[in-house]
């Protein structure tokens, strides 16, 4: 049923002609800044790490931070201590819309990688000591946190075995995982994949650069291990090929080559099958969409060469093309994420402070079903250009916020849980204007003109 609602809503969409994704800035002091990691903490809050955006340039430390679903971010620097310009951050994993971790580790001699903690939305960071981290070899290449308490950090082996440190007491002690069989290197030479990883549920995946899964079923606690389809990245001809994987639960995973392979798992990565797929298949980034079996959205170059997104219902089988159906400002990041069916981001590079940086799946505006699809949430505008009143109808619908392109509210209105209101912007400047719908299941936002 939910695919059914799925697809529903995507040819909704269609007939509407409203993108699926639509790009927001992040609020960048400078042009080009692009996004490494995307941390989706519910339906408002999500953290990201920037990166620079071109070839060679100096690396950054900034994150980007919305507590608005992803209309609004705000941004700043990352301050980790007098080493700062010596650490290089893998990616950032937010736990509330105040407190976030960073994985960081040194690009230079005498300088200690780490995870660093900030609990006041990113004014001030500091590390987390018990997450030692002190070999010289040490190289922390992922964070990340399940809730408030429950978290891990990897890095690559020191001592003979993967460095891993877990927390069950939001960060105040970290615990090194004991050496096992799966976690000591098959090469001396093997390292982890600078956040190369995937979670799904208590279970998370990571790679390491001879293409073996390190995989988790209790939070980092006991490791097994498998190889990938890709057995050695420093060897031609994989060595410049990157992978992306994501599972849509325990078993059922895809892993994806930047040369356009398909892989496909159903025992949870232990075993992998080439999958011979029809339609337009992606390079860089996939993600699965929790809550809808075998559905995933990939990001990045198609046989042609041009960016963009595509989407698979059955598990990787078919591919159907988003651009131009009906997304004419195509995604162009390498990094995607997404918390449900509504809820989702992925990475663009900014154009200006005000311009660019991050699409956001916007599918919000379906009229197929006001259940199932977007859980309660889903709810109707009409019409999508108007000179006078916009129609809502929705389920309990408590609140109505919209904004201008810029962020700046321009009307808020409360209301005694109604299945349908009426809003007059007959005094509104003509433009696009992002509508927020608050209910008891969450917040939905569509794109209205006023003409």
């Amino acid at each position: 049923m939910k695919k059914l609602l799925l697809f529903c809503c995507l040819t909704t969409t269609f007939l509407q002609a409203q993108d699926f994704w639509v790009e927001y800035s992040t609020s960048q002091p400078l042009a080009n800044t692009g996004i490494s990691s995307i941390s989706i903490v519910d339906d408002n809050v999500t953290w990201l790490n920037m990166a620079c955006g071109t070839t060679g340039c100096t690396p950054i430390r900034r994150y980007s931070r919305t507590i608005d679903s992803g209309i609004t971010w705000a941004t700043g620097t990352i301050d980790l201590g007098a080493d700062s310009e010596h650490l290089r951050i893998t990616n950032i994993s937010g736990v509330s819309a105040e407190v976030a971790y960073a994985a960081a580790y040194p690009d230079a001699a005498g300088v200690l990688g780490g995870v660093w903690k900030t609990a006041d939305g990113g004014s001030s960071w500091a590390r987390e000591a018990s997450a030692v981290f002190s070999d010289p070899a040490s190289h922390p290449g992922l964070v990340h946190f399940w809730n408030d308490n429950d978290g891990i950090v990897m890095g690559n082996p020191t001592n003979g075995y993967f460095e891993i440190y877990v927390t069950t007491n939001n960060g105040n002690l970290w615990t090194r995982v004991p050496s096992s069989t799966a976690l000591i290197p098959i090469n001396p030479e093997e390292s982890l994949f600078t956040n190369n990883f995937t979670v799904t549920d208590n279970m998370l995946w990571a790679m390491t650069t001879f293409g073996r899964i390190l995989r988790s079923a209790d939070k980092g606690m006991n490791w097994t291990v498998s190889q990938s389809p890709i057995t050695d990245f420093s060897v031609e001809p994989n060595a410049l090929i990157t992978v992306d994987l994501a599972f849509t639960d325990p078993n059922n995973g895809l892993l994806q080559t930047s040369d356009l392979r398909l892989f496909r798992s159903s025992d949870g990565g232990a075993t992998w099958n080439t999958l011979e797929y029809v339609g337009v298949a992606r390079s860089l980034g996939i993600a699965a969409i929790p809550g809808l079996p075998d559905t995933y959205i990939s990001i990045g170059e198609d046989l042609n060469g041009v960016r963009g997104s595509s989407y698979t219902t059955d598990a990787g089988l078919n591919w159907v093309d988003i651009n131009d159906n009906p997304d004419t400002n195509y995604v162009n990041g390498s990094v995607i994420e997404m918390h449900s069916s509504y809820i989702g981001f992925a990475g663009g590079f900014s154009v200006a402070p005000t311009v660019g940086g991050i699409f956001r799946w916007d599918n919000m505006g379906c009229s197929c079903s006001t259940t199932g699809f977007s859980g309660g949430k889903c709810m109707v505008t009409t019409p999508k250009q108007t000179s006078g009143v916009l129609n809502i109808s929705g389920n309990n619908i408590t609140q109505v916020d919209i904004a201008d392109l810029s962020g700046k509210q321009i009307l808020s209105a409360q209301y005694q849980q109604l299945n349908e209101v009426n809003v007059d912007i007959s005094d509104f400047t003509n433009g696009v204007y992002v509508v927020r719908v608050t209910n008891d299941k969450g917040i939905s936002v569509v794109k209205v003109m006023k003409q």
